[in-house]
């Protein structure tokens, strides 16, 4: 089975996954960072990240092969807030 980094990011650093986990495949290892991210948004929420007045919604999963090809990333908009991020990127000028 395939290994995938997931790098987690806030807005000010990137915190790298150097070990890695195992998946099935892709869509696995983006199923479990969605079920993560409710769980780590609130965790945030109350510590440090909140404190500088950052919200986490503004964080995110990049998920890497075991090249360091940065695969998908996951914002925890599309988790938290799905409506709003979904507007957002039909609104984008690039994709019309």
């Amino acid at each position: 089975m395939p290994r995938f980094f997931l790098h987690f990011k806030t807005p000010i650093e990137t915190h790298r996954d150097e070990e890695g986990s195992v998946f099935p495949s892709l869509e696995d290892a983006y199923l479990d960072v969605c079920d993560a991210i409710p769980d780590i948004a609130a965790d945030l929420w109350r510590s440090a990240l909140r404190a500088r007045n950052d919200d986490p919604i503004r964080c995110s999963f990049e998920i890497a092969d075991a090249q360091g090809r940065i695969l998908m990333e996951v914002p925890f908009a599309e988790i938290l807030d799905p409506q709003r991020y979904r507007r957002q990127a039909v609104l984008r000028p690039d994709l019309c």
